[in-house]
């Protein structure tokens, strides 16, 4: 067996489509790496290493060939993948794996994963006629000079304590930081609420618009900030082009209070385990 790394590209999605949920490269925020086995030209194997942080990565879509389990191959694009990451200076890796699949949960705690948080992420069509935006929720984008506040409101807000201190961009979870947040604000992808522009934050979301999807990865406030802030995000989304909205919560229930007819995303729908490992460093 050989390994071979090269560039993730959109054209390196893994030959099982249900390994990775479908707009998984659509979604993605940073760029990475694919890391293959090979035995005699023939693929036995395939996992995606991506650096989301200063010192974290991110794993995705470990696939193994059926005929080659049992012959050590997940646990060697693992090791491999490690090695790539810990190269970049990532002291902890993570990846997400749907809650029912089990056989890939147990193959995350036997490299050493241990559980992390959960997370479900909801998925609407837009409407086509008027959201309900409350009247007393002024929506405005952040500026510069909110991050750290809006940080403070995200930090409290009940799905991202779930996290324990993550947050998501696209599928992949990172720790959430206040530069993080600086940066996020800078591309217009955070709006704000308050009595007004100048006023104190009292309610804030963070999204993107990928492809046909807005995808809201943080969301806090009052309910009726919350739902003022929901409806901002998909007027932004029909002007991107988008046709529906993803919502990354830590509960699923946390949807039903912003009066859209959120589902369970297909990929997960039982919602996600977050699982993370602690990179030792190698001596020599």
């Amino acid at each position: 067996m050989k390994t071979v790394v090269g560039r993730l590209t959109e054209t390196a999605a893994v030959p099982d489509p249900l390994a990775l949920p479908a707009e998984w490269a659509e979604w993605a925020e940073e760029p990475g790496q694919v890391i293959r086995v090979e035995e005699v030209g023939a693929l036995l194997g395939t996992l995606h290493a991506v650096i989301v942080g200063r010192d974290e990565a991110w794993f995705e879509g470990l696939w193994v060939q059926p005929s080659a389990r049992g012959r050590g191959v997940g646990r060697r694009l693992v090791s491999e993948a490690e090695t790539l990451v810990r190269g970049y200076g990532a002291a902890i890796v993570r990846t997400a794996v749907p809650g029912r699949d089990y056989g890939a949960l147990a193959v995350a705690e036997r490299a050493g994963f241990v559980r992390h948080s959960e997370a479900a992420v909801m998925v609407a069509d837009i409407p086509s006629g008027p959201i309900e935006v409350p009247y007393e929720a002024h929506v405005v984008p952040a500026r510069s000079t909110d991050a750290r506040a809006i940080t403070s409101l995200f930090e409290t807000a009940p799905h991202l304590t779930g996290w324990r201190g993550l947050v998501p961009l696209g599928w992949r979870f990172r720790r959430f930081v206040v530069e993080l947040l600086q940066g996020l604000v800078r591309d217009g992808r955070v709006l704000r609420t308050g009595e007004a522009a100048e006023g104190p934050v009292e309610g804030a979301a963070s999204f993107a618009v990928r492809g046909d999807t807005a995808i809201v990865s943080a969301l806090a406030g009052p309910p009726a900030h919350r739902q003022a802030l929901f409806g901002a995000v998909v007027e932004r989304a029909r002007h991107g082009g988008a046709r529906r909205i993803a919502l990354f919560v830590s509960e699923a229930d946390v949807a039903e209070g912003l009066r859209s007819a959120f589902v369970p995303h297909p990929w997960c729908p039982d919602g996600l385990v977050i699982v993370e490992k602690v990179l030792t460093v190698k001596t020599h």
